[in-house]
């Protein structure tokens, strides 16, 4: 019985760190990309500034060159999807929280073996995005000084990268939608039907 509640338990986490790639999916769900600081990166450091040194500037990115801002209109659409994404999240893991809450005993115990094969996914998952993250946070301060000190050319390469790298944390947080959809699917009243029919 232990074993199988630690199991119910692990579906419930990994709604948490489905619907993260930071600390809390209500707050990313308008800020989906954030790192601990409660920022991106982009939008609330201007050029030079520290955390400490009081509110951060805004930067004014139309005093950059025109394909730094294209790069940045770029990263403005991948986070509009990502928004869309963390709704898809949220709304799974409704879905699954009640759809776990009326698995019988039974239930639970078949579906345990595949169900945490897919919770592995997204642990995977979670791991690869978490790494992304820090080199995503290492690129902006590189921007920043470089964007500082007007050196256009290092600036770009620096924010081609994290347009990259953004789109890697994209593509892993639409697997884990599709991860979330199979578990779904699993746990799911249909598949509880099919349980109860092979009694």
């Amino acid at each position: 019985m232990r074993i199988k509640r630690m199991a119910l338990l692990a579906l419930v986490a990994i709604l948490a760190f489905a619907s993260t790639a930071s600390a809390s999916s209500v707050e990313t769900a308008s800020h989906p990309d954030r790192d601990r600081h409660g920022h991106d990166g982009d939008p609330s450091l201007a050029p030079g500034h520290r955390h400490g040194e009081g509110p951060a500037p805004v930067v004014d990115w139309s005093g950059y060159p025109a394909d730094i801002q294209a790069l940045k209109a770029e990263l403005d659409r991948i986070r509009g999807e990502q928004k869309s994404l963390f709704e898809k999240m949220n709304a799974n893991r409704d879905q699954i929280r009640e759809a776990r809450k009326a698995l019988s005993t039974d239930q639970r115990s078949t579906l345990k073996k595949p169900a945490l094969k897919l919770i592995e996914k997204m642990k995977a998952n979670r791991e690869d995005i978490h790494d992304l993250r820090g080199k995503k946070r290492e690129a902006w301060e590189s921007f920043h000084e470089h964007a500082g000190y007007k050196q256009w050319a290092e600036a770009k390469s620096d924010l081609e990268g994290i347009v990259k790298q953004k789109k890697q944390i994209l593509a892993y947080q639409k697997e884990i939608v599709g991860l979330q959809g199979q578990l779904l699917k699993l746990i799911g009243p249909s598949s509880q039907s099919n349980v109860n029919a092979k009694k």
